[in-house]
């Protein structure tokens, strides 16, 4: 079925270019592939963070990559701002904007407990906010075609 739909799609904006309607049908589905991808990013993120944490305390290059990651999640976090939003979406986007300004505050604090040699996630409140995040991905799933 969804076969189905993404091929009416592709074909619609095929037929229909320039058209006003195309072109937010197009903007519809890069923003729930977007955000469907980004979101399954976020639920990985918090699958492995533990484990992370825990190679990281005794072995440096896993510290190095952990301080990696977390500044890669930061970028991305920061960048989901910038998406081209569809009118019909702006308030699940808005709810995720304001999952990410938390993310990006605890993402800093495990940044600097992990510089000081801490329990990485300890009092960040990464856990909570991906939980959030991860709680809308049925809703993201019903933006895609």
């Amino acid at each position: 079925m969804k076969k189905y739909k993404l091929g009416l799609l592709l074909f619609l904006m095929l037929i229909m270019p320039g058209c006003g309607l195309a072109e937010q049908v197009g903007n519809g589905v890069s923003f729930a592939t977007d955000t469907a991808a980004y979101m399954q990013n976020m639920r990985e993120f918090g699958q492995e963070m533990d484990t992370w944490a825990t190679n990281a305390v005794t072995d440096p290059a896993a510290r190095q990559e952990l301080l990696d990651r977390l500044t890669s999640l930061k970028e991305e976090s920061a960048q989901y701002a910038n998406l081209q939003v569809p009118e019909y979406a702006a308030e699940l986007h808005q709810t995720i904007k304001g999952y990410n300004e938390t993310l990006q505050q605890g993402l800093d604090q495990a940044i600097t407990n992990v510089e000081e040699g801490k329990a990485a996630f300890e009092s960040t409140g990464i856990p909570d906010t991906i939980n959030k995040v991860n709680e809308l991905i049925s809703q993201i799933n019903q933006l895609i075609p």
